[in-house]
């Protein structure tokens, strides 16, 4: 081999391996660049999914906390119920938009850090009592009533103001309407009582979306098996008190009683406010309830017992059950989201 061949090959050689050398140099950047590119997808995704769930979290955060009336209006601007932020990633607002009298959409919205906001809401139902109230159209309704001589129910100034509350009538006067409301009347078919579409577990006693277990969950005192309900304070409101089986009341006082059962009020017992009742309801010998009975069976009123119908002693009952007070999600697929960027 001569010297001018071997200088030849050398130099082929050297060529190949720039040659190589170039090839794995820009597969090197090829991976580079796909690399920063998944990073920065990677990046993006989990700002979006730390966006959604503290979307999400805002939401159950109101839904937990939430306390009071809310203060959105039909037809209105949602209203900011909170924000915060999270993780140093962005910040997270939920508002309140009302779509009907106890329907709203809770929105929560997170604008993470060099990112588009992401929205959802969920619905809820949100109890007004005006709403709850205007749904009695009778003083009482049950299945059947009973009444011994002297007892009365009485009907005649049902939104006129009593002792330690207003008149209501400018207050109902959209929902009740102005019409003679009854005396007595039989009960209301679903959803204000009895099962209807939304399920079997809306049997019986219900306060609008309100069941027999989350009245108990809820309740402020629980009588629960039955037993005796002695008020320490007559014209102190004791929120709402759930019971079951057969409770008996053995002092005045004022709330509202959701029973599960049967509910017997004592000899000259005086209740305030709202008296809903799956089975019977007894108020013995000169006993009285100023308010709205409900009852799924007999309403019984014994000598000089009697019912006085006020609408306002069962608004003002709703309104210090603060318990109740609270949006509650409806039950099964309840969330809407995500909401596309730049929608209202």
């Amino acid at each position: 081999m001569t010297l001018t061949n071997h200088r030849r090959e050398e130099g082929f050689a050297l060529v190949l391996t720039l040659l190589a050398l170039l090839v794995l140099a820009g597969i090197a950047t090829a991976a580079a660049v796909a690399a920063v590119g998944q990073l920065r997808a990677a990046a993006m995704a989990g700002r979006v999914i730390s966006g959604r769930a503290a979307a999400l979290g805002g939401v159950e955060r109101v839904l937990a906390e939430t306390r009071g009336l809310p203060r959105a209006e039909i037809g209105g601007e949602a209203l900011e119920m909170a924000a915060d932020s999270f993780g140093g990633h962005g910040l997270w607002r939920v508002h309140d938009l009302r779509v009907e009298r106890e329907f709203h959409l809770l929105i929560g919205e997170a604008q993470p850090v060099g990112g588009v906001p992401i929205r959802v809401a969920r619905v809820a139902w949100w109890m007004e009592p005006e709403s709850r109230v205007a749904g009695h159209r009778a003083v009482v309704e049950s299945a059947s009533v009973v009444a011994a001589v002297g007892a009365q129910v009485l009907a005649d100034s049902l939104m006129t103001g009593r002792r330690g509350f207003a008149a209501c009538d400018q207050i109902l006067a959209d929902t009740m309407g102005w019409g003679l409301v009854p005396t007595t009347g039989g009960l209301s078919g679903p959803p204000e009582w009895g099962a209807g579409e939304d399920g079997p577990s809306f049997q019986e006693m219900r306060l609008g979306w309100f069941d027999r277990s989350t009245l108990a969950a809820l309740a402020d005192r629980d009588l629960s098996g039955g037993g005796t309900l002695t008020p320490g304070c007559p014209d102190c409101w004791s929120g709402l008190v759930f019971g079951s089986e057969q409770v008996r009341v053995e002092g005045p006082g004022a709330g509202v009683l959701a029973i599960d059962g049967d509910l017997v009020f004592g000899s000259g017992v005086v209740w305030t406010g709202l008296v809903l009742v799956s089975g019977d309801v007894t108020i013995e010998a000169g006993g009285g309830l100023l308010g709205l009975v409900r009852a799924g069976g007999t309403a019984t009123l014994a000598e000089n017992a009697t019912v006085d119908g006020s609408a306002c002693a069962a608004l003002e009952a709703l309104k210090t059950a603060a318990a109740l007070l609270r949006p509650i999600p409806l039950p099964g697929r309840s969330w809407i989201g995500p909401i596309p960027p730049g929608a209202e």
